[in-house]
């Protein structure tokens, strides 16, 4: 791998020249000769973190995506986490999702965490239950919303369930009120829809 091309593609990407930093992206994502050497650079690449909200798709699709689909397929939970983090850029290439099922975020780390239950799975599956449930009870006392409807009754007892499980990820009980809350909202929501 020529590591000095993608020094260059970023020099050149930082001072506009997009044309010439494309061409050196691609002699640089060219310059691979095995696996072991992607595998190597994604991980650092992805460990540094200076990417932003998206990963270049040039950089994606070639690079990162192919190391942690190939990871994803061992079950590896590095891997699996990974791809949920990276999940602006699954999103945003439908061909990419579809070798992973279109699987969600949500479904992403929680396999991520059935696979190894460490920390740092745990605070990120936690947290994105913890917006899931905030963006359910953003419209309360109106309601309680399961994607852009109303939750039906069945849906209301998915939510407690998954609150439930939220609770045993909050080992620190950081986040107790904020459940018991919301617990209480959307069994209150389903007395309503039960009296309707």
């Amino acid at each position: 791998m020529d590591e000095e091309r993608y020094e260059q593609y970023r020099t050149l990407k930082a001072s506009g020249k997009k044309r010439e930093a494309k061409v050196a992206l691609d002699t640089f994502i060219d310059s691979f000769t095995s696996r072991d050497d992607k595998r190597q650079w994604v991980r650092t690449f992805l460990t540094r973190g200076d990417f932003g909200h998206k990963i270049r798709h040039e950089i994606y699709e070639r690079l990162v995506f192919p190391v942690l689909l190939e990871g994803h397929n061992r079950r590896d939970a590095w891997s699996t986490l990974w791809l949920a983090r990276t999940y602006p850029n699954l999103h945003d290439s439908p061909s990419l999702h579809s070798h992973i099922a279109q699987k969600t975020e949500w479904q992403l780390l929680r396999e991520a965490y059935d696979i190894e239950p460490n920390d740092e799975v745990r605070a990120c599956l936690l947290q994105t239950d913890l917006d899931w449930f905030d963006y359910c009870q953003h419209e309360w006392p109106a309601g309680i919303l399961y994607g852009y409807d109303g939750a039906t009754f069945a849906e209301c007892e998915e939510l407690l369930s998954e609150a439930a499980f939220a609770r045993t990820l909050d080992i620190e009980r950081k986040h107790a009120a904020f459940l018991e809350e919301f617990e209480r909202k959307v069994k209150q929501y389903q007395q309503r829809l039960q009296q309707a």
